[in-house]
């Protein structure tokens, strides 16, 4: 009598034992699944705080933009004329289309940057394999290399991915790339675009062979419409950085021997993500 008591004792706690651990298992399963939807909202929320932020600085935007557009304007215009004049010889036609053609892609970046840099990511987000951003910001250098510049890319963690937008991703390397083509000058631009990892952390790094970012330009590099070049937008790291901050990440100058070396750092995916 006693011992089946205890066998049925043994079996109805075996069976309070089995609904716990089954309760506590779809507990487990519910808090992963809201831990999840709030990384969710939380990049969401990210994305358009530093979306605000931006917009915020349109009023200046407008202003600037229609300044830094009026001179590239005027210029094209000028050698527009000068195309209808008699007398111009064949090869100065082809020379002052050249310069109409540089005018007007210096327009063209004024106005992406300052749509990059209104717009930011987005908020299309998604697994992003980093091999392929690589791939995808030589493929748009791709016009703008000469016959001298070398563009090298590599990537050091196969399989390395992060959460977020390609389309911004890319843009933001190339902005990267084309400020390093940009600082070198001339044929001979040396750019190498490398991606590796370490600590939970995916880690582009962007340097050139050019002479560098000197120390008192460090602290405001990445402002808006800060440039040293005149024919600067003074967007292109700022859009960088803008891009860097809604995925969770950073941009930072780092110290190099030679040229400039530019790090975007941004939340690693792991492997089954």
């Amino acid at each position: 009598m006693a011992a089946a008591l205890a066998s049925q004792e043994l079996t109805q706690a075996f069976q309070t034992f089995t609904e716990l651990s089954g309760a506590l298992e779809q507990s487990y399963r519910d808090l992963e699944s809201q831990v999840a939807r709030l990384n969710g909202e939380l990049a969401e929320a990210r994305l358009e705080r530093v979306r605000q932020e931006r917009l915020a600085t349109l009023g200046e935007m407008a202003a600037r933009l229609a300044h830094d557009v009026r001179t590239p304007l005027a210029a094209a215009l000028l050698y527009a004329s000068r195309l209808g004049l008699d007398g111009v010889s064949d090869a100065d036609r082809r020379d002052i289309a050249s310069k109409i053609v540089g005018r007007l892609r210096h327009l063209e970046r004024l106005v992406a940057d300052m749509l990059a840099f209104a717009r930011g990511s987005g908020v299309r987000l998604g697994r992003c394999d980093v091999g392929a951003l690589l791939e995808g910001t030589a493929q748009s250098l791709a016009s703008r290399l000469g016959p001298r510049a070398r563009l090298t890319i590599r990537t050091l963690a196969p399989g390395l991915a992060v959460h977020g937008n390609a389309e911004a991703l890319v843009g933001a390397l190339v902005n990267l790339a084309n400020n390093a083509l940009d600082a070198v000058g001339g044929q001979d631009a040396c750019v190498e675009i490398e991606a590796s990892t370490a600590d939970g952390r995916a880690l582009i790094r962007v340097r050139d062979n050019g002479p560098g970012v000197p120390a008192e330009f460090r602290a405001k590099i990445f402002e808006p419409f800060f440039t040293t070049r005149a024919s600067g937008t003074g967007l292109g790291l700022a859009v960088v950085k803008s891009v860097a901050l809604a995925h969770g990440g950073s941009v930072r100058i780092e110290d190099t021997n030679s040229g400039a070396c530019f790090a975007l750092e941004l939340p690693a995916l792991g492997a089954d993500a």
